[in-house]
């Protein structure tokens, strides 16, 4: 444990000064006592996990107080993205006899039990369970669930299929289902936006201070909890890629990709411009620690959607873009200028292996999905050992070939419509907004410009981890924006539960 405490004095350092930092913007967002709240609930979290020698202590100090922060506040899917960036990814089994395992407990589903779950059973007393024109999304995803168990389940134990079942239930239609219907004011999706910007907001100190000083602070969690990384310390051009919690620095840049994305939106409506350039600033601060080529494109991509079909944004393209040239011309002469250069896909030098993997894995990919267009099959790495790594592993860094080599061509579409529908019906209902608030358009064209930035990352990235939950986020989002816009629901789920808490307290 005094390992650990170390590590621990340095995070809390760089997280109490990020948020003495950023709280007078955070304010400009949700009430003093939400923030102090979900501040003091971030902390908890944080000694908690450095402190517990195994994920079962931490589970049974972060089960309750998650239950009790939820409980608590007026936008459950805010406080979720405020959490979901605290802990690195680690999956260990709960054991059970007879059957050997219950399922891998891992820290997204300890949120999914204390946050998710309950929030599900609020939103469906709160009568806000049925959306008129979200249903389509709702049996897409269901269908989706449905082939990747089937396909399965000629193969697998009856046991093994009601615990994939279950599992798909809380890792993703509990996750859609919750942001789908929880965010569906426009005061609950700025909220749910400033808190995910917060807390990686959170990450960029750290991830600075991983690059500068070649340490990765959170690496000794997973070692305590017994799901270490041999290859944690990824290199790149002679820089240590940065990752704080989440595992990656693909993940940790995607994260910050992102965030980005949404503070632009979100400190455009500040009245001064210096938090919106101050925070940009530091998000590519942390993009470039995190020393990942594809983050980077999702970015410029997020941000060139948006200050395209912004309304407001539009009319500054010009001048940033210039002030951004003026910035960047000198920037590349510098060494670190240089560095980020060499390490750009197709015109750098660095790495460029990844490139050419990624290039040989599409080849193997389709000559593999033309073998099984239709349904895929659960035995295709048996056919790929050509691509197998130094690491022992076969890395399928594209989603849609993934999803394409297992769930074939028909579950690669019914994965697509899943996004790629509430992506529509988000950009026809901010063009239907374009008469009322030039505001509410705004927040259309960001989670547009964000789900494309997705998208793309798809077609470079492995779907997992934060990667994975924010995909699904931002579906729910798509939906609940949609919602919002059409006036479908008539009132907040969660609005004064604060208050109506009060009596239960004070009895």
């Amino acid at each position: 444990m005094l390992e650990s405490v170390k590590p621990l004095l340095v995070v809390l350092v760089l997280e109490l000064l990020a948020f003495a930092v950023v709280k007078s913007t955070c304010l400009q967002f949700m009430p003093a006592q939400t923030f102090a709240r979900r501040r003091m609930v971030w902390l908890l979290l944080t000694v908690a996990q450095f402190l517990s020698p195994n994920i079962w202590v931490f589970a049974a100090l972060a089960l309750p107080l998650i239950f009790w922060a939820a409980a608590r506040d007026e936008h459950p899917t805010a406080l979720y993205l405020m959490l979901l960036l605290i802990v690195p990814p680690v999956s260990v089994p709960i054991p059970m006899p007879v059957i050997n395992q219950l399922f891998e407990l891992t820290y997204s589903r300890i949120l999914a039990m204390a946050l998710l779950v309950p929030t599900v059973v609020r939103l469906i007393r709160a009568g806000s369970a049925n959306h008129p024109g979200l249903a389509k999304v709702d049996l897409v995803l269901l269908a989706f669930g449905v082939l990747q168990i089937a396909v399965y389940f000629p193969y697998e134990s009856i046991t093994h299929t009601i615990r994939r079942s279950f599992l798909f239930g809380i890792d993703v239609f509990a996750l859609y289902f919750v942001f789908s219907r929880g965010a569906v004011t426009k005061e609950a999706l700025r909220d749910t936006l400033a808190s995910f910007c917060l807390a990686c907001a959170l990450l960029v100190p750290v991830l600075a201070f991983e690059s500068m000083r070649g340490w990765l602070l959170f690496i000794g969690i997973p070692e305590n909890w017994g799901s270490s990384n041999a290859f944690a310390y990824l290199m790149r051009g002679g820089s240590l890629r940065a990752q704080a919690s989440l595992g990656h620095s693909l993940t940790m840049g995607y994260a910050l990709a992102i965030g980005f994305g949404w503070w632009i939106y979100l400190g455009g409506r500040l009245p001064s411009r210096g938090p919106l350039w101050l925070g940009g600033i530091a998000f590519w601060v942390g993009l470039f620690a995190a020393f990942s080529r594809a983050p980077w494109v999702v970015a410029a991509a997020v941000w060139a959607i948006y200050m395209v079909a912004s309304p407001t944004a539009r009319r500054h393209l010009l001048k940033v873009s210039l002030v951004l040239l003026v910035i960047a011309v000198p920037l590349s002469m510098t060494p670190p200028g240089e560095r980020i250069i060499a390490a750009l896909p197709f015109i750098g030098t660095v790495d460029q292996s990844n490139v050419e993997y990624r290039e040989q894995l599409a080849t193997v990919s389709w000559r593999l999905i033309q073998m099984n267009p239709i349904f895929g099959s659960p035995f295709v790495t048996n056919y790929m050992e050509e691509m197998r790594q130094g690491q022992g592993i076969i890395d399928i860094v594209n989603t849609y070939a993934y999803i394409s080599l297992f769930y074939g061509l028909v579950g690669c579409t019914l994965f697509v419509i899943c996004f790629v529908y509430p992506m529509g019906r988000s950009a026809y209902a901010a063009f239907q907004a374009r008469r009322e608030a030039v505001d509410d358009v705004n927040l259309g064209i960001i989670l547009v410009a964000s789900m494309i930035g997705t998208l793309l990352m798809m077609a470079t990235g492995s779907f997992g981890g934060v990667f994975e939950y924010m995909s699904w986020v931002l579906c729910g989002l798509c939906c609940a924006y949609t919602a919002a816009m059409f006036r479908l629901p008539q009132a907040a789920p969660f609005a004064g539960a604060a208050e109506r808490l009060k009596p239960l307290r004070q009895a």
